[in-house]
């Protein structure tokens, strides 16, 4: 794989591996799952069949969260991507004479780039300011028309209920049906982001008809229906943010966050971001895994992304996404792995075949593996 999206990757993983890094991959939560949970295997697995449905059905829920939230006086804000919503927001504060504005800066709104974008429109971002806030919503709730807000501090939950302006803006696939799903989710995240039974602050903000004349809501998409359209792929859209397969992550221990340079990071990171960049900009992330599973046994959601990332590598295997040279090198293995008598071969023979396929220059830091003499077929002949 040669594009210069790769060659930076490794430059960058070479350069992180150097420095000393004090990233936390411990994952211990089974004391404060068995506090909550009779069993959390079943939470689990309530919870991510919960917003798998939620995903399967979302032209629905859109539909009716929008009904609703028109019933409560307001008009939703539907933005294709982190362009479509600079323009309206900025046409926004044009109308409304905003000079001001407090962004409090989520995964997603550091996706959207928006802080970057306003201050290069000359805009104040003033962290105290009343004015207008920006703000991420945990959850679009379908069945009333409300959101659901999860603060860091108290005087954060402050600055953002009393602001005279508001600006919330969540990504579509962040919608469940009714109320009581929240608990559920909250307390999975809770424990696998923070160790902490609940969120401490949150509330549910339902606007009211002729009251919340300054509020805008924005739902983008900003590339997640790439997701959407893929059956399997769709199950990346459940994911909760709550890190926990960053924890388990051999990689991730070893290079951290700065080589992906991206907000996603991470075993999700390989998933999702050839579909929401480009795939041949990200294409490398795919095969950035050692294929351990172990982001698949901790995942709240039971998102199989191991699968998803072997999925990934069979999409850009066929659609030619791959050079030349490695499209055949996958084409040699597979061949030998799905014949009986190439994998029968002798063990010499296979550690040939290897060392044409792998450069040299990739093995200077590590011995080839060393082939068994006998399959496990051999060996069962034999007795």
């Amino acid at each position: 794989m040669k594009t210069n999206e790769y060659k930076f990757f490794i430059s960058d993983c070479k350069i992180a591996i150097e420095k000393i890094k004090s990233i936390d991959i411990s994952y211990s939560i089974e004391d404060i799952s068995l506090r909550n949970f009779k069993s959390y295997n079943n939470a689990k697995k309530q919870t991510s069949n919960l917003r798998q449905k939620n995903i399967n059905h979302i032209d629905e829920l859109l539909v009716l969260f929008d009904k609703k939230f028109i019933e409560n006086g307001l008009e939703t804000n539907w933005a294709i991507d982190y362009n479509s919503l600079i323009e309206d927001i900025l046409k926004i504060f044009s109308e409304h004479k905003i000079k001001e504005v407090n962004i409090f800066e989520s995964r997603f709104i550091k996706e959207l780039g928006i802080i970057k974008k306003l201050k290069e429109e000359d805009f104040n971002i003033n962290p105290q300011s009343l004015k207008c806030v920006i703000f991420e919503p945990k959850y679009a709730i379908a069945q009333t028309g409300s959101v659901f807000l999860d603060f860091e501090s108290a005087l954060e939950m402050e600055l953002v209920m009393e602001a005279e302006f508001k600006i919330f803006i969540l990504p579509f696939n962040n919608i469940l049906k009714n109320i009581d799903d929240i608990e559920l989710l909250s307390q999975l995240y809770s424990i696998n982001k923070n160790k902490a039974d609940y969120l401490s602050l949150t509330t549910i903000y339902t606007p009211k008809i002729n009251k919340e004349t300054n509020l805008e809501l924005f739902i983008v998409d900003n590339g997640r229906t790439s997701l959407l359209e893929l059956k399997e792929h769709r199950k990346a859209l459940t994911c909760i943010d709550c890190d926990a397969c960053k924890k388990v992550c051999p990689v991730y221990a070893l290079i951290g966050e700065e080589p992906y340079n991206n907000v996603f990071t991470g075993p999700i990171a390989n998933v999702v971001l050839p579909f929401l960049e480009t795939a041949d900009g990200c294409k490398h992330l795919s095969f950035n895994c050692v294929l351990c599973g172990n982001c698949d046994k901790v995942c709240p959601m039971n998102i199989p992304i191991t699968d998803l990332i072997i999925a990934n590598r069979n999409i850009f295997f066929e659609n030619r996404n791959m050079d030349f040279s490695d499209r055949y090198k996958v084409k040699i293995l597979k061949d030998h792995l799905v014949n009986r008598k190439k994998i029968n071969k002798k063990a010499w023979m296979k550690e040939i075949l290897l060392k044409f396929l792998i450069k040299r220059n990739i093995s200077i830091s590590r011995p080839f593996p060393k082939f068994a003499k006998e399959t496990f077929s051999q060996i069962k002949s034999n007795k």
